[in-house]
């Protein structure tokens, strides 16, 4: 599993090979253009002010020139055969003596005079036409003029008179020193500056085998003032972009982190807005690091808290019940003693009076017992009820055994009326023993007295449910509803004394039962489930 500080390293590791990558590709393909088109633009910039200050002053005396010994200018007046030079070390005057060549500087000079800019077209035309011959000719009559023959001859083209001027003041001697390539090579470097710009010039010797070989190589010496005007244009653009990459890669780790727990707190809201701690959906945390962690435990937590929730509510809803099963029991129950003990008292004052036919006590006291014994059955069945709902004891019970058992109580009965009793296949049920014989005792005991003399009562046993069907009797429609409500009878005559169907449901409720009773055609069918209790734990 990667830890969010694993994954906080790599993301840190990332960024920075991303800034290093945006840096070194800077410096590599950006930074060398952005020189090249600052030196070329500074160059332009420094041709144009030595033209408009030579302009101004007619001397490079008070100029700052970016190469010296190189730089010069050239003024043709607009009549006239001389022609002036300077630079920062000499003035030049050039006159020119030849006829051909003052007929080609007045063509010159009426060429400059035409010549016209046009605006956006980038190059200069002039309206002066000259073929290629033309000017090739013209061409080789120069390069004629000025050959070596006739420069020196008393007919020079030209007459030159210069006048030099010193470098005193203008180089300063910055530095030197000797690089050894070999023990016959070495290369002298010396540097000078002007005072804004330096100059180095390389000197290479070697001993050769037939004498002494020298290069002198002389080149502008760079500086840190060429670069930084690139880097300090450039720096809004690099601070542009590296706060754009740091906002875009915070932007996804911060989601990387934040997101899920955001959607830790939407699921904490779907469970605190869900009913029993059941969220719609769950969400899969599976990011494998510390949040993934808290979000599998969270879910796990609310999975055991959902659990409890429903198994408390189920209890709560049981409780409920029996709350309300009790209080109506009860009150059923009291209303229901109320019959045999006014009976009772009645029949006692009676005889202890000697009131008309209750003198004959012998007659009276064995309904007073009847009275009686009707009351303790009452009373038994209420603590029955209660005992054994809160003294459960499951076993594995053969359905079959207990029926068989159960008959034999009801032989007599079944034999008198002429019952005809079949009972076919077996099974076994996960039970407490005395609760699953209060129940078939009470479904066999219905069956029995309410079946005719002379019909049949079908039992039939199997591993998923136990089914009594009796013959030649049906309930009435008017209760069934509450066939399971307590001192409901179909027999009028014993109306108001009908526990058997309600313990019976009470204790299949207990155990996790289902008891069904409906009408067949000419018959009543009771049926126990008990498919899910099958097994014992």
């Amino acid at each position: 599993m990667m830890g969010l500080s694993k994954k906080t390293f790599l993301y840190s590791i990332a960024i920075a090979a991303i800034m290093t990558a945006f840096i070194i590709g800077y410096f590599v393909l950006m930074l060398p253009s952005l020189y090249v088109d600052y030196v070329m633009k500074n160059n332009l910039k420094s041709v144009v002010d030595l033209q408009e200050g030579y302009r101004a002053e007619g001397s490079y005396d008070n100029l700052t020139v970016q190469n010296p010994s190189s730089t010069f200018s050239v003024k043709i007046p607009g009549k006239g055969n001389e022609i002036y030079a300077a630079g920062k070390f000499f003035q030049m005057t050039i006159t020119v003596q030849d006829e051909e060549l003052q007929e080609m500087l007045d063509t010159f000079r009426d060429m400059m005079e035409s010549m016209e800019y046009r605006e956006g077209a980038g190059s200069v035309f002039t309206n002066t036409e000259m073929s290629d011959d033309e000017a090739f000719r013209i061409w080789e009559q120069i390069r004629e003029k000025f050959s070596t023959q006739n420069l020196i001859s008393e007919s020079a083209p030209v007459t030159v008179q210069l006048e030099g001027r010193g470098s005193e003041g203008v180089y300063r001697e910055e530095y030197s020193k000797i690089h050894m390539l070999s023990e016959e090579s070495f290369v002298f470097e010396g540097g000078v500056s002007d005072g804004n710009y330096g100059y180095t010039t390389y000197v290479a010797m070697s001993h050769d085998k037939d004498g002494f070989l020298m290069t002198v190589l002389p080149a502008m010496t760079p500086h840190m003032g060429e670069i930084r005007p690139v880097v300090m244009e450039s720096l809004p653009m690099i601070a542009s972009v590296i706060f754009l990459l740091v906002l875009l890669a915070s932007r996804f780790f911060s989601g990387k982190i934040v997101n899920p727990i955001i959607r830790l707190a939407d699921y904490a809201e779907s469970i605190r807005a869900s009913e029993g701690f059941e969220p719609d959906e769950k969400i899969p945390f599976d990011s494998g690091d510390e949040i993934g962690a808290l979000g599998s435990a969270l879910q796990e937590l609310y999975g055991e808290l959902s659990a409890k929730y429903q198994e408390l509510s189920q209890k709560n809803k049981t409780l409920a019940q029996e709350n309300e099963r009790q209080e109506v029991f009860l009150r059923a129950t009291s209303h229901q003693l109320k019959t045999p003990v006014a009976a009772a008292l009645l029949l006692v004052e009676g005889m202890m009076n000697e009131v008309g036919k209750y003198k004959n006590v012998k007659a009276y006291l064995p309904e007073v017992k009847n009275q009686l014994l009707s009351m303790r059955k009452i009373v038994e069945d209420i603590l029955y009820l209660n005992y054994h709902g809160e003294n459960m004891r499951k076993e594995s019970l053969s359905v079959e055994d207990l029926l068989r058992e159960l008959l034999g109580n009801y032989q007599v009965q079944i034999e008198e009326r002429g019952l005809q009793v079949s009972l076919r296949g077996s099974g076994r049920v996960c039970a407490d023993w005395e609760m699953m014989k209060k129940i078939v005792d009470n479904i066999l005991s219905n069956a029995v007295q309410y079946t005719p003399e002379g019909e049949r009562i079908e039992i039939g046993v199997d591993e998923r449910e136990l089914l009594i069907r009796n013959y030649g009797t049906v309930i009435d429609q008017k209760l069934l509803p509450g066939i399971f409500e307590p001192f409901v009878s179909s027999d009028e005559s014993r109306k108001g004394k009908g526990l058997g169907l309600y313990v019976a449901a009470y204790y299949s409720r207990l155990s996790g039962f289902k008891l069904e009773v409906e009408n067949m055609e000419n018959a009543v069918q009771t049926k126990l489930i008990y498919v899910k209790e099958r097994v014992c734990c």
